[in-house]
């Protein structure tokens, strides 16, 4: 069958397909100027159609592979998404967690807050019964020995009634024998030495209650009263005791050292001895001479194992030893 065909006929055919893409289009229009110079033999117009096929073919094919292209997702972009997901649910799994954190530690926030609160109650109210407690055993004390004395007054008491009484029994001596021993009559030594002891006492309790005041120099002054007038008192012992501790609280360390030292001459069967030592031996410590300090804690522990003042010896002196280094 004859292929016939006109320049008409063969301008008709781009037009008809305006839909097909750009290269085939421009393919198109660069042939036009051939067909256009003249009429084309039948053997070009089958290659010039076979051609333009050829063309169509590869351009469906382009097509396709394009819209696979954009419809198929890339082996990366999966594996991004599965990463992002991993992300996404690490994410979501430590907000969880930072959340649960949170809540654990508004809870011990608020258990500690209490706490505090609760112990800082404890603290008071233990700190408050120490003092109270402290108190009280000073207040005990202090009657304790307010009643040491009145003993001490009573058995001086009972002595000289014990010796007048012996004098009355023995019957009248030489003239004037009793005036000389100050007994002018029945019982007036008895009273004047009464009298006597009470006015010690009184001058001895009145610098006490000033030591317990905290005026200190007041309270040596009387106490150094009671020493000078009355050398032989039974109150010069704790007298020159409470002058050392006058010093002690003080900070004097020194006077109190030589004020407990002249306890240990004058007065070395004092009660007051053991408590003497220990202080003596402390008052070294805060001179930071540990060394005579503990010597003299040594010696009060040897002097008096069993008191009291021998066990606080003891837990100073463990407490001031350094553990030796380990090699």
């Amino acid at each position: 069958m004859p292929f016939n065909i006109s320049c008409t006929n063969i301008f008709s055919a781009p037009r008809r397909r305006a839909a097909v893409r750009g290269l085939r289009l421009v393919l198109l229009l660069a042939m036009t100027p051939v067909l256009v110079a003249g009429c084309a033999t039948s053997e070009e117009i089958g290659r010039m159609q076979y051609d333009i096929n050829t063309l169509k073919s590869r351009v469906k094919n382009i097509e396709s592979r394009s819209s696979s292209t954009m419809t198929q997702v890339p082996p990366w972009k999966k594996l991004m998404d599965k990463k992002l997901k991993r992300i996404e649910e690490s994410q979501k799994a430590t907000a969880g967690t930072v959340s649960g954190l949170v809540v654990q530690l508004q809870s011990l926030t608020g258990e500690f807050r209490m706490l505090t609160g609760r112990f800082e109650e404890a603290r008071y109210f233990a700190e408050k019964s120490s003092a109270e407690f402290l108190k009280m055993r000073e207040s005990l004390e202090e009657r304790l020995r307010e009643l040491e004395l009145a003993v001490k007054d009573l058995r001086r008491k009972l002595d000289m009634i014990e010796k007048e009484g012996a004098k009355a029994a023995a019957g009248p001596g030489k003239p004037g024998e009793a005036k000389k021993a100050g007994v002018p009559g029945g019982g007036e030594t008895v009273r004047a030495d009464a009298a006597q002891a009470n006015k010690i006492k009184d001058l001895y309790m009145d610098a006490y209650r000033a030591f317990r005041e905290g005026r200190m120099e007041e309270a040596r002054k009387k106490f150094m009263s009671v020493i000078n007038d009355y050398p032989e008192s039974e109150y010069s012992d704790n007298a020159r005791f409470w002058i050392g501790e006058s010093y002690y609280k003080e900070g004097n360390y020194e006077d109190a050292i030589l004020a407990y030292e002249e306890l240990f001459r004058k007065n070395p069967d004092s009660n007051k001895y053991p408590d003497a030592m220990l202080k003596q031996g402390l008052a070294f410590y805060a001179l930071k001479d540990k060394k005579t300090g503990r010597i003299i804690l040594e010696k009060l522990i040897e002097k008096f194992p069993d008191s009291e003042q021998a066990n606080l010896a003891r837990k100073k002196i463990k407490k001031t030893v350094v553990p030796p280094k380990k090699k």
